[in-house]
């Protein structure tokens, strides 16, 4: 509901500024007048860059005659007057027997060079002609002071040109009207420049023409877009309705209409004006209705439908009740515009109440409605002022048109994107396998991102020196991240795929690669089979064979995927890898005695995602088989499958010969002939490395990651205590303090997650900050990681200059969250002394033995004190000033009870002022001029505490006729240097506020006053 009201304020109030934009001349009369008895003088600079000058002041004007040109004007001087222009001549003209009212205006322009120059008219009512230099240059309708022979217009803006005659233009401008109640030259005339004249008028007319045929366009397009299905019919209507109002736009203003059409008669002008406003309003109750059905009786829509078909007629065809006769009285011309808007009126309520009804309801597409409907409606209260009382109303057609734009076009995308939601839930099968390659990828990544982040920091602890020279350790370390690259690769490469192998998108290098590589995959994955399988791995290849052309790293990854399968899928037996020479192909072939493949899977066997359903075993993902598929067709080989079920599987697939000049050519290549022993490191946990006081918790369930972050702290001089599982964590944070915690998030047990939230119940994130390390993609999961309370968080494999970065920049986050509270002590401390404390306590104390009243009094004034003193959220907010003076009063009398006779305190309030100061800013203030001022004087002294108004600002004042300030302590406070808290931090609050000053006097043994100013209200 905010929102909708937001929208509807925000529309008003852009038509608002749009109206007061285009019309400030008109609206205030507060305009430079230029015009003088009748003259002006026009200078050069006015006219320069094509400016327009408004012909503002006091014209001469001959009321109740037309004078023509080639009368002398000397002959009517006892009737000249002068009017002001623009304005209505109303009180200036009389009616004559048939009821018109003529009258001539005069100027005469005395301009800077001879040269052709026009005048812009904005509408003269109701009848004009221009005579210039003696010529008649324009007009519009006919003025005469003959019914017979008067002819009115409608509002037309037009322009005039003439040539100067020595640098002088004499305008006279015949003026008639026929009981309109507002009449005379009511638009200001603008002059320039013929160039800059026509240059601006067309400037109108072109905006005019964006504005019709912008709506024109749109409406075609909706209704384009309802003839192509013809089932929406709300897309009808909304196009008749914006052809509609484009029409009427062009009707209107510069009536660019009728400059194509030449309709003249004014009557007719009007009856095309005022016939298309009810089909509009007719178009749009229907295209209303077709939006939201279910809200409308189809009784009161047909009713509206009715009237707005009557009122069309009587104002467009004939009406019944005028005979289509002019109005014969200013009454009746009143009387006819109330009755038009009183039968237009029912179906702009009844669209209003629709939607009122559609907001309340919160239908569909309801709040983009309201923005076009709330810019008709704004627009159409212009049109009624401007109707009843003649009001212009230029650009606001703009603003209307940029609102229905951005109103509907949103409208018609809010509904496409419905339409494509629907389309979507239809999807679900492809949505499903969506889902499956994100979980691949999710799954996946965790898996190679954790021994990534081994490789990588081992290494660099290597590089560093972290153990020392290369002994027996440095040895293991180094057969460790071989073992682990060698797992690596496949996992990456599966990866890799995942997101390429579908499109065909494999970047290959071939080269000579020997025969023996098929040995080093097979005895890797020797190395990490169970010791207890009861599957044999044999590798039957002739060391003699010659080498291919293949890129070594798919051709591992190949050979793995299919050892992989023939893996999962063999529970007891045997694999055997073969290699043999086929004409100009190397031939591997990979038999495993396991359970088989049924024949109409066969087919389908390497298709991605297509799995072999087995009751209890792994299906996996579906993907190894497709990718080796498209890696071996991309390496210019075949692979095909044999399979008896129950018996076993074969699958075959070749690899290109290398040619005998390319192995040549390879002299350098090397290939590993000696496959290492895998070995999992298993640390002694918890592990703890003593260094300096910062001590660093680190929770990680693999061993690896926790010795290579451990080397790399330890190193840095932490203290670092390690454990791989998050009861140790949470058993260890019971009974000692860390500084920082470094979490894995995908662990077994109890999840990063669960950590995080089991040690923010003891720690916030201040007192200890959190990094996750994640392997995750997702961005959820991320933000899931900062929601349960973990500071940072870094993605695998971490980089450990960025760590250290990390960890550092969060460990002085904590150490100034530390420095902050221990200020903020200091502070409140300073703010209430012990001894003032115990001073005023045994005061009351003392007094309660002799009067009870002023004890309560005393306690009241104390508590006072201390809630806004020990209030941290109030010493930082703004209070009003009636609430400071309320503390300033109470310390004034705690301080009067204990100096009784040495303090004498005046107060000078004027509690008519409202104004928001900030929390603490005066009290301190008093209580400085209390303990530094008077309580330094033995026999004491007074304090004025004034708050009054001066001019536009608040003046508070605070005198103390104490000990005084010496200079040099002076200029130290006002610096902001000095060590009073009871100044120095108000004197912060006051700069802070807007055009507030504070000045300090002070002479030594005389006094000090503080002057504060504030703008009154500013603060509020």
């Amino acid at each position: 509901m905010k929102k909708n009201i937001f929208i509807v304020v925000g529309i008003i109030m852009l038509f608002s500024i749009t109206f007061f934009f285009g019309n400030w001349q008109y609206l205030f009369d507060q305009n430079f007048k230029i015009v003088e008895d009748g003259a002006v003088t026009i200078g050069a600079e006015q006219l320069q860059n094509n400016q327009l000058v408004e012909l503002d002041g006091e014209w001469a004007f001959y009321p109740n005659i037309l004078i023509s040109p080639q009368e002398s004007l000397a002959t009517y001087k006892a009737q000249r007057v002068s009017i002001p222009v623009p304005a209505n001549w109303g009180k200036y003209v009389q009616p004559n027997k048939e009821g018109l009212t003529i009258g001539t205006y005069h100027l005469k322009v005395t301009v800077p060079v001879e040269g052709q120059y026009g005048l812009y008219i904005r509408t003269i009512r109701h009848a004009s002609r221009i005579f210039i230099n003696g010529l008649e240059v324009g007009g519009k309708g006919n003025p005469s002071p003959a019914s017979n022979h008067y002819q009115s217009e409608n509002s037309d803006n037009y322009t005039v040109v003439t040539q100067s005659k020595h640098q002088e233009i004499d305008v006279l401008i015949q003026v008639a009207n026929f009981h309109l109640p507002k009449a005379g030259i009511i638009y200001p005339i603008e002059f320039g420049t013929a160039e800059a004249v026509q240059y601006h008028y067309h400037i109108k007319v072109f905006t005019d023409v964006l504005v019709s045929v912008g709506y024109i366009v749109i409406g075609i397009i909706y209704i384009i877009s309802y003839a192509q299905n013809r089932k929406r019919k709300e897309e009808l209507f909304f196009g008749l309705f914006t052809i509609l109002l484009g029409l009427y736009m062009s009707f209107i203003n510069q009536k660019v209409f009728f400059l194509v059409v030449p309709i003249t008669h004014i009557a007719n002008q009007l009856r095309l004006q005022l016939g298309i406003l009810p089909l509009a309003l007719m178009c749009l109750t229907l295209f209303i209705y077709y939006m939201y059905p279910q809200l409308t009786k189809k009784r009161i829509l047909y009713a509206a439908i009715i009237l707005m078909s009557i009122v069309f007629v009587m104002y467009s065809i004939y009406n019944p009740l005028t005979g289509n006769e002019r109005a014969a009285s200013k009454a009746e011309v009143v009387y006819r515009r109330l009755l038009y808007i009183t039968v237009t009126a029912p179906a702009i309520v009844y669209n209003i109440w629709m939607l009122i009804r559609v907001m309340m309801k919160r239908l569909e597409g309801a709040r983009y409605v309201l923005i076009v409907f709330t810019a008709v409606c704004c627009y159409a209260i212009l049109l009624i002022l401007n109707f009843l009382v003649s009001i212009p109303i230029d650009y606001s057609e703009i603003a209307l048109f940029v609102m229905i734009l951005l109103g509907f076009a949103s409208l018609l995308n809010y509904r496409t994107n419905n339409a494509f939601m629907k389309i979507q839930a239809l999807s679900e099968e492809l949505m499903l396998h969506n889902q499956m390659k994100d979980e691949f990828l999710l799954k996946t990544s965790h898996e190679l991102r954790t021994p990534l982040n081994g490789i990588v920091n081992l290494s660099k602890s290597l590089m560093e020196g972290a153990q020392g020279p290369l002994k027996r350790v440095q040895q293991e370390q180094v057969i460790l991240i071989h073992n682990i690259t060698q797992r690596l690769g496949h996992l990456v490469e599966d990866l890799l795929f995942s997101s390429t192998h579908m499109t065909g998108e494999i970047w290959v290098a071939p080269r000579a690669v020997p025969i023996t590589i098929i040995n080093e995959v097979v005895a890797e994955i020797q190395n990490i089979m169970p010791k207890n399988s009861y599957v044999r791995l044999i590798a039957e290849i002739d060391r003699a064979l010659p080498h291919m052309l293949t890129d070594e790293l798919r051709f591992k990854q190949v050979l793995y995927n299919l050892l992989h399968n023939a893996l999962q899928h063999t529970q007891v037996g045997e694999i055997t890898v073969t290699a043999h020479v086929q004409q100009s192909h190397m031939v591997i072939q990979v038999n495993d005695t396991g359970a088989g493949i049924p024949a109409q899977d066969i087919e389908h066997i390497f298709t991605a995602f297509y799995r072999v359903k087995k009751h209890g075993q792994k299906e996996g993902l579906g993907l190894g088989l497709s990718i080796a598929k498209n890696i071996v067709e991309k390496l210019d080989g075949a692979i095909y499958v044999t399979s008896l079920l129950g018996e076993g599987t074969t699958f075959t697939f070749t690899m290109p010969l290398a040619t005998e000049e390319l192995v040549n050519s390879d002299q350098n290549f090397v290939t590993t002939a000696v496959q290492l022993e895998n070995e999992v490191l298993q640390l002694d946990l918890p592990l703890f490395y003593k260094g300096n006081d910062k001590k660093i918790l680190v929770v990680d369930d693999d061993h690896i990651n926790i010795k290579v972050l451990a080397d790399v702290l330890a190193l840095k001089g932490y203290t670092v205590i390690a454990v791989d599982n998050d009861f140790d964590a949470v058993a260890y944070l019971k009974t000692n303090e860390v500084d920082c915690m470094l979490i894995d998030l995908m662990m077994d047990g109890m999840s990063g997650y669960e950590l995080c939230k089991q040690v923010r119940k003891q720690y916030d994130m201040l007192e200890l900050p959190i990094i996750v390390l994640t392997a995750i993609m997702k961005h959820s999961d991320l933000v899931l990681t900062l929601q349960v309370g973990a500071n940072d968080y870094l993605q695998k494999p971490v980089a450990m200059d960025e760590l250290l970065i990390r960890i550092e920049s969060l460990l002085a986050v904590r150490q100034s969250s530390i420095d902050a509270i221990e200020v903020e002590m200091n502070y409140l401390y300073a703010q209430v002394t012990p001894h003032f404390f115990y001073n005023t306590l045994n005061t009351i104390i003392g007094l309660s033995y002799t009067n009870i009243d002023d004890t309560r009094e005393a306690l009241y004034c104390l508590a006072t004190y201390f809630r806004a003193k020990l209030n941290v959220h109030y010493r930082n907010s703004m209070v009003s000033i009636e609430e400071e003076i309320e503390l300033v009063k109470a310390y004034l009398y705690i301080e009067k009870m204990r100096f009784v006779d040495r303090l004498t305190v005046k107060y000078d309030i004027d509690e008519s002022i409202q104004l928001m100061i900030p929390a603490l800013s005066i009290q301190p203030l008093v209580e400085n001029a209390v303990v530094h001022g008077i309580s330094k004087k033995m026999e004491g002294g007074a304090i004025e505490v004034s708050v009054q108004r001066e001019g536009q600002f608040v003046r508070i004042k605070i005198y103390d006729n104490g000990v005084g300030i010496p200079d040099e302590k002076l200029q130290q406070l006002l610096n902001g240097e000095g060590s009073r808290i009871g100044f120095t931090n108000p004197l912060k609050k006051f700069k802070l506020m807007k055009n507030a000053s504070l000045r300090l006097y002070s002479e030594e043994g005389k006094g000090t006053t503080i002057l504060i100013l504030l703008p009154e209200g500013d603060g509020a």
